[in-house]
């Protein structure tokens, strides 16, 4: 089977040759997008063989030249609408177009989408919350400008052939905000994004975080994929999402522990990924990015073909 055959055989929960895997880590490119990316992702993609490729987005939100950061409640309006294209957006659209165009093999290409509270938390320096106590109303100004911009550039891929986006939903967590303040103003929003998106047949939602709130997610529409770091404490097990999902899911391997395990302790994550899957409706991939070499080693990254060569045939 090729990449593309496996992972929507997973998706549609029918049997494949083997689990398919995928993997992923920042680059530090510089600059961050265009050629240099392109290449790094399709010589990426060669090396490891991922049976889905998720292509990373390292450039910057691009910001007023007068505002380089959010600093208060009063810089939320003055953010503009963005057109999706151009600028910091339009370099990433190139090193797409080149990675979409250079593929020597058929795998499936999602491009990573950092959401409208991932979006926000980073040009606010994470005080995106503080700011909402201190003025709501300013700064949902800027959430808008946000959504209307992101929105345009997830036009934009869909335009050019992405299979789909890999939407990182951020603040949907403990560890960034209550339940209740990410439904009110950013689960609607990330809706936004995913239905900009809808014409794309494999869009993923990454949930980040630890303490994660699957009921404000899992309810989002126009997704085919859900991953998670299920590795961390307080965030559910492989076991427990499936009971709450019929997604296709994708995890297994603990991304903060990666760098320092041994390629057979990496292993035996994945087999219990795999054994708690059952094989269906399931991709193998870490559930966050993993360390970008040197932080980790050749033989560490090769456990992830490792391991579901190991099962081919059982699934």
């Amino acid at each position: 089977m090729t990449g593309r055959e496996r992972i929507m055989r997973a998706v549609r929960g029918e049997p494949t040759d083997r689990v398919p895997f995928s993997l992923w880590y920042h680059f530090h490119l510089d600059p961050p997008a265009g050629a240099g990316l392109a290449r790094a992702e399709l010589d990426f993609a060669a090396r490891y063989r991922p049976d889905l490729l998720k292509v990373m987005h390292d450039i910057p939100y691009e910001m007023p030249s007068d505002l380089p950061s959010i600093e208060t409640p009063d810089d939320w309006p003055r953010l503009p609408v963005l057109d999706g294209a151009g600028g910091h957006f339009g370099q990433q659209l190139e090193a797409v177009r080149m990675i979409l165009d250079g593929r020597a093999e058929d795998y499936p290409v999602v491009v990573t989408v950092f959401g409208v509270g991932a979006t926000a938390e980073k040009i606010s320096n994470r005080r995106v919350f503080e700011h909402l106590h201190q003025g709501a109303e300013r700064v949902e100004e800027g959430l808008e400008a946000l959504t209307r911009s992101i929105c345009a550039y997830v036009h934009a891929l869909v335009e050019l052939g992405v299979d789909g986006i890999y939407l990182a939903v951020v603040g949907a967590a403990a560890d960034t905000m209550a339940a209740d303040s990410h439904r009110t103003y950013f689960a609607g929003r990330e809706q936004r994004v995913l239905d900009a998106a809808s014409e794309a047949s494999l869009n993923v939602v990454h949930h980040h975080g630890v303490g994660i709130y699957p009921e404000n997610v899992l309810p989002l529409r126009g997704y085919a994929i859900y991953s998670w770091s299920d590795r961390l404490a307080g965030n559910p097990s492989i076991k427990e999402m499936r009971l709450r999902t019929q997604a296709c899911l994708m995890c297994g391997v603990n991304e903060l522990t990666f760098g320092t395990a041994s390629p057979d302790e990496i292993l035996a994550e994945a087999r219990d990924a795999m054994q708690q899957s059952g094989g269906r409706r399931f991709i193998l991939a870490p559930g966050c990015a993993v360390p970008t070499p040197p932080a980790c080693r050749e033989d560490q990254l090769r456990s992830f073909e490792r391991a579901v060569t190991l099962q081919e045939g059982t699934c």
